[in-house]
């Protein structure tokens, strides 16, 4: 298993060999270009310490981050869609070097899952989400092989009237380990 160091290492080859493919983009090559340089930014505020594992995750959450909030004005998907791009590049390569503590979990079925429920959940908010932005919702759900699945949500504000819908889904009743996160762009009606 490589160290943190390494791993730096390793994804800054992969943000360098996409600099390099952005200047040879058959899209609008300055778009990309900022893309690149925003999920370049974010990588790099990481600090590269703690295990592997932590600062992976680290990087992976920012560029998540990045992947829903990131906006230029001149390439509204492509910019988006490019730092997604960066971060499933990273999280491949990062899957490759870390064992995988979930493989005996069916992946694509706790996916389905959580995207299922945190759509029930949009879709059953009584409260406004100004008022659930504190909350922490925990429940449970089955898949359709059987297996339990323990979820939870919060909300994060990303403007006066846009909320995100944070969806973690877990193995145990612990609420430790995260197998997966999503999340769900919402609006609130009620403001």
């Amino acid at each position: 298993m490589p160290t943190p160091q390494k791993m730096h290492r390793a994804i800054k080859r992969i943000m360098d060999k996409r600099d390099k493919d952005a200047l040879a983009s058959q899209y609008d090559v300055s778009v990309c270009i900022n893309s690149v340089a925003a999920a370049r930014q974010g990588f790099e505020a990481v600090p590269v310490h703690g295990t592997v594992k932590e600062y992976s995750q680290a990087v992976l959450d920012i560029l998540s981050k990045l992947t829903n909030d990131f906006y230029d004005s001149d390439g509204e998907y492509t910019s988006k869609g490019l730092i997604g791009d960066i971060y499933l590049d990273v999280s491949q390569y990062i899957e490759t070097q870390i064992p995988d503590e979930f493989a005996h979990i069916d992946k694509k079925e706790a996916r389905k899952v959580l995207i299922q429920e945190m759509a029930k959940l949009s879709n059953n908010l009584t409260a406004p989400a100004s008022v659930l932005v504190e909350a922490f919702i925990k429940f449970e759900a089955i898949g359709s092989s059987g297996t339990e699945y323990f979820l939870s949500v919060t909300f994060e504000a990303t403007s006066k009237r846009d909320f995100t819908m944070i969806g973690n889904i877990y193995e145990n009743n612990e609420y430790s380990n995260s197998i997966l996160e999503d999340r769900l762009e919402l609006i609130d009606d009620e403001i």
